[in-house]
């Protein structure tokens, strides 16, 4: 298994984010910034195969403070030695895609192909509806709705740009939403004719072409967070893409494992069961099982429940079929949220005994770790990747 660190990040204190706005006091981001770096470098002397960061906009409050996970990815690689650095993830819909082609490209060069690429689709209205008005595309839940469809419709499209954009020199291309390059440009350089390709005898650009490709052949590693639909993990077995799970069902999870295995084997490619997929997790262990779930208490569980159980990730925690308004999820401790499956905090013994359980079901490649700087003291961030590199990544790395 491969141990995946994930920051949000979050930026401040309990303290600070409740006082309001820390998301715009430079000191904190500072903060942040010195104690993940800390961090990633412990982790990468540790062994702990990657580092991630998400993608999203107009945090003032500090939940997540994370514009471009890119630039975060660079900085940290830039402090490391062999830890990878990738996204989960950017959101494709949203994006240019030509332009995420090229920075992908220019991170995996910079850090000599240490970069995994994540891809997803967008959830949080604030930011998503605000950048996405250009392309008439808006958050989705995957509801199945006509704005999930051309959410989803408008992903797919830039995934096949940035792909394609990646394994040909020079490429023309046209989609529903793009005509790469647009049509009647003048371009008459000789020095594109002489060196490079693209521009015919007239000086029309009839091409154009990523500079530079990534340093991975063909490209970096793919994932996509946070998955639950069979849907999803369906298209991630038939375009190769590694799918981080997030639901606690059992059943749920089934299908999903099985929807991506039948896809890969129907696309040409043979995975083991939990092969090439990943699971997301709550992560935090500590000798004292007490102060692990007071920790997790007041840093994952209550920044679950104070941002993102009102976003709609409720149902990644609740068994399949029930009513969550039948639950009252407002309240939860990490106690609660481990006794569900969603929550790894508490000693080595525990957390092993959760592996255990979990890897004989589903056994998956990939093991994402929720950090949280700030609200998580750093010592105590520092002691918890020490014990679970020492205590339980050992029995379960390949």
């Amino acid at each position: 298994m491969k141990f995946v660190l994930f920051y949000l990040p979050s930026v401040g204190s309990r303290a600070q984010i409740e006082k309001g706005m820390a998301g715009i006091n430079t000191q904190n981001y500072q903060n942040m910034l010195w104690q993940v770096t800390k961090q990633v470098q412990a982790a990468d002397d540790m062994g702990y195969w990657g580092a991630a960061f998400t993608e999203h906009h107009f945090h003032v409050e500090g939940f997540e403070e994370s514009n471009n996970p890119i630039l975060l990815d660079l900085y940290i690689a830039m402090q490391t030695k062999k830890i990878m650095v990738g996204q989960v993830a950017n959101v494709l819909p949203f994006a240019n895609p030509l332009r995420l082609a090229e920075d992908i490209a220019m991170l995996d060069q910079m850090t000599r192909g240490r970069a995994f690429f994540g891809i997803a689709r967008g959830y949080q209205r604030r930011w998503a509806d605000t950048l996405g008005q250009v392309y008439g595309v808006h958050a989705t839940m995957s509801d199945k709705s006509q704005t999930d469809k051309t959410n989803r419709a408008l992903f797919e499209e830039h995934f096949r740009i940035i792909k394609r954009m990646w394994a040909e020199p020079v490429t023309s291309m046209e989609t529903s939403h793009w005509k790469i390059p647009p049509a009647g440009v003048q371009f008459d350089v000789n020095a594109v004719r002489q060196y490079g390709r693209g521009v015919d005898e007239n000086g029309l650009l009839h091409e154009v072409g990523t500079a530079p490709k990534p340093y991975q052949k063909p490209h970096p590693l793919i994932v996509q967070p946070f998955s639950a639909s069979p849907e999803t993990f369906s298209f991630c077995g038939r375009e190769d893409i590694v799918p981080f799970g997030i639901q606690v069902d059992e059943s749920a999870l089934n299908k999903a494992w099985r929807s991506f295995q039948e896809s890969a084997e129907a696309a040409g490619r043979s995975y083991a069961w939990g092969q090439h997929i990943g699971i997301f997790r709550d992560a935090l262990c500590l000798p004292n099982r007490e102060e692990a779930l007071h920790w997790a208490t007041r840093a994952g569980t209550w920044t679950f429940m104070e941002w993102f159980l009102p976003l709609g990730f409720g149902a990644a925690i609740a068994p399949e079929g029930i009513d969550l308004s039948s639950l009252d999820l407002s309240s939860m401790t990490a106690r609660e949220m481990a006794d569900l499956g969603f929550t790894y905090a508490g000693t080595p013994d525990d957390i092993n005994r959760q592996m255990e359980a979990f890897v004989k079901k589903f056994n998956p490649e990939y093991f994402l770790m929720w950090q949280f700087p700030g609200l998580v003291p750093h010592d105590v961030q520092m002691r918890s990747l020490e014990t679970w590199a020492t205590e339980v990544m050992p029995n379960w790395m390949d």
